[in-house]
C-alpha cells in the first residue's frame, strides 16, 4: 500500500519495503508536548474520558497525539493546538491502534480515520466510543438493564447490621487465603487492621478468634470461625519448619475463606462484621448455582502466554475460577438481559460489563483501610499483570452507591461522563505552573462508521475499524494520507494475552 504523503512516525510502503522518515523532530514543540502529558498523565481518564470506557494498557497521552496530528494541519491558521479542526478530508491510519489515542484525536480534528488492531477489544471499544447514542435513551436502557439484574441478584448480598440486626446490603466481603505447610492448613491476610478511623481507633480482626474488634473491644464476635489458624501475608514459614505454599490441588476461588463483611446501615452507617452462619449459606447458595451459569467448555479455557502462564503455573485452567459463585451469576444474568437491548446501546453495555470484571474477581484485593479511601478495591490489573492477593475483596457490584467498582460508578464516571465530554471537548492550558480548561468549539470525538473504504472520504468524521494483523491490511494503493502509530515493543504481545480475561465474556 502506497500512501499519498509520509506519515508522523514513520510511513510505509509495503508493496516495496520502503520507510520514509518524516522531519517533526525539527520542529515538533518537545517542552510544550511534555509538559501537557506530565499533567495528564496523573489523570488520563479525567482529560480523555471518552477513551475509557473499557480497560486497556499503556495507553499513550491524547494531548502529545493532538500535537502530533495538528503537525499534520495543512492550513498554518488551524495548526495552532487549541484551534479546532484542521485535518477534513485527509485520512489518517492507526495499524496498531490499542486504546484508540490516534482514532480519537484524529476524528476530533474533522479526520476520517482507519483503526486496525489484532485484538478484538481495542476495535469492539472504538466502535462503542466513537458512535454517538442518544444520551437520554442510554441512561433509561441503563436503568432499566440494572433494575432488571438488581431484581434477580439482590438476595444474595444482603447481611445483618451488628447493631440493629436490620437486613441491609452488603458492601463487599473480605476473605484469607488457605496456604499449607507439611503440617497444617492457616489462612492469611494481608493485614488484620480493616481500617483506620479518623478518631485515631482501628478496626481489626482478632487473630485467635476471628473477632471484629475496635482497638480490643469486640464490635461483632465470630460464631463460625473457619477454625484455621490466622496470619498476616509476612508469615512466610511454619513452627515446624515448612515453607506456607497455595493448595493448588483446589479451585481458586475454594482457596478464600470469608473473614469480614462490610455493609451499609440507613441507621448506623457502615459498619464490619464477622461473617454470620448466614452470610455463609448465601455464598453456598450461589456457589452451588455456578453449574447453572453455564461457563463450562475450551471456550474458558486459559493458554498459555507470557502473563496467563502465572495463572497456569498456580493450577489455575479456567477463566470461571477466577470468580466467585456470586461473581458468575452476576455475568450470566447480565449477559442475558443484554440480549433485550438494541445495538449500539448493547455494544456499550456489553463492554461496561467485561470492563467491571477488573473490579469484580477474586484477584481483587483490599486496600480501603486508610481513612481518605474507605473499602478502595485494589483492580485485578492495578499492574500489568496478575496479582494474587492475600486478602481478597468480593464486591457487590449492584450497590447503589456510586463506590468503588459498582456497575453504578462505572457507569456515571465513564460512560456518562465520557458521553458529555464526546460532545463537548476541553483541552489543558498551563500557565503560571496552574492548569485550566479551554473549550475547543466545533470538534466532537465521535463520528459515522462505515464498513467500506470507498464510503470512507464521503463526508468527514468517519471511521472504519478492522480486526487482523497490520502486516496484511488490503487497503488500496493512496486510500490513506498519513499513518500515525505507537507500535509495541518488537513481538511483545503481552496485553493481548492479558485481554483474554475479558475477551471469554464477549464472545
Amino acid at each position: 500500500m502506497k500512501i499519498k504523503s509520509p506519515g508522523i512516525q514513520i510511513a510505509l510502503d509495503w508493496k516495496h519495503k520502503k520507510i520514509a522518515h518524516n522531519l517533526i523532530d525539527h520542529h515538533f514543540d518537545i517542552n510544550f508536548a511534555s509538559q501537557l502529558a506530565k499533567s495528564e498523565s496523573y489523570n488520563k481518564h479525567l482529560y480523555r474520558p471518552n477513551t475509557y470506557l473499557h480497560k486497556w494498557w499503556a495507553r499513550r497521552c491524547g494531548t502529545t497525539f493532538r500535537s502530533i496530528l495538528k503537525h499534520l494541519v495543512r492550513n498554518e491558521s488551524d495548526s495552532d493546538y487549541y484551534a479546532p479542526g484542521g485535518l477534513e478530508g485527509q485520512v489518517i491510519l492507526d495499524p496498531m491502534m490499542g486504546g484508540g489515542t490516534t482514532l480519537h484525536e484524529a476524528i476530533r480534528l474533522g479526520a476520517n480515520v482507519i483503526g486496525a488492531d489484532i485484538d478484538p477489544i481495542p476495535v469492539l471499544q472504538a466502535r462503542a466510543s466513537l458512535t454517538e447514542v442518544s444520551l437520554k435513551k442510554l441512561e433509561d436502557r441503563f436503568t432499566g438493564f440494572y433494575n432488571a439484574l438488581r431484581s434477580k441478584l439482590s438476595h444474595y448480598y444482603q447481611t445483618e447490621c451488628p447493631a440493629c440486626e436490620k437486613s441491609v446490603e452488603l458492601r463487599f466481603v473480605l476473605y484469607g487465603v488457605r496456604r499449607k505447610c507439611r503440617c497444617q492448613e492457616a489462612l492469611f491476610v494481608d493485614s488484620y487492621v480493616l481500617r483506620h478511623n479518623s478518631d485515631g481507633s482501628k478496626i481489626r480482626i482478632c487473630p485467635e478468634t476471628y473477632d471484629i474488634l475496635r482497638d480490643e473491644r469486640t464490635i461483632s464476635a465470630c460464631r463460625v470461625p473457619p477454625g484455621l489458624p490466622l496470619y498476616e501475608k509476612s508469615r512466610k514459614v511454619c513452627t515446624c519448619g515448612g515453607k506456607y505454599q497455595d493448595d493448588t490441588d483446589m479451585p481458586y476461588y475454594r482457596r478464600y475463606v470469608p473473614v469480614a463483611i462490610a455493609g451499609e446501615c440507613p441507621d448506623h452507617g457502615m459498619f464490619f462484621s464477622a461473617p454470620r452462619q448466614a452470610d455463609l449459606d448465601r455464598i453456598s447458595l450461589a456457589d452451588a448455582e455456578r453449574e447453572n451459569a453455564d461457563f463450562d467448555g475450551d471456550d474458558f479455557r486459559i493458554a498459555s502466554g507470557p502473563k496467563s502462564s502465572d495463572l497456569l503455573r498456580r493450577g489455575i485452567f479456567s477463566y470461571p475460577d477466577l470468580f466467585s459463585g456470586r461473581q458468575l451469576l452476576f455475568l450470566r444474568h447480565a449477559i442475558d438481559a443484554l440480549k433485550t437491548v438494541e445495538t449500539p446501546i448493547r455494544l456499550k453495555l456489553a463492554l461496561l460489563i467485561s470492563t467491571s470484571t477488573e473490579f469484580n474477581s477474586m484477584l481483587c484485593g483490599y486496600k480501603g483501610a486508610g481513612e481518605r479511601r474507605p473499602g478502595a478495591i485494589r483492580h485485578t490489573f492495578a499492574h500489568h499483570a496478575y496479582s494474587f492477593p492475600f486478602t481478597a475483596l468480593e464486591n457487590n457490584p449492584l450497590h447503589p452507591s456510586r463506590s468503588s467498582g459498582t456497575l453504578h460508578n462505572l457507569f456515571h464516571s465513564r460512560m456518562v461522563r465520557g458521553h458529555k465530554w464526546a460532545a463537548e471537548p476541553v483541552e489543558r492550558q498551563i500557565r503560571n505552573r496552574k492548569t485550566g480548561k479551554v473549550p475547543i468549539p466545533g470538534e466532537a470525538d465521535m463520528g459515522e462508521e462505515v464498513y467500506d473504504i470507498s464510503d470512507l472520504r464521503k463526508k468527514s468524521h468517519r471511521f472504519l475499524l478492522i480486526h487482523g494483523s497490520s502486516v496484511c491490511l488490503d487497503l488500496p494503493d493512496e486510500s490513506v494520507d498519513h499513518i500515525v502509530t505507537d507500535p509495541p515493543y518488537f513481538d511483545s504481545v503481552q496485553y493481548t494475552d492479558l485481554a483474554a480475561f475479558f475477551r471469554v465474556w464477549l464472545r
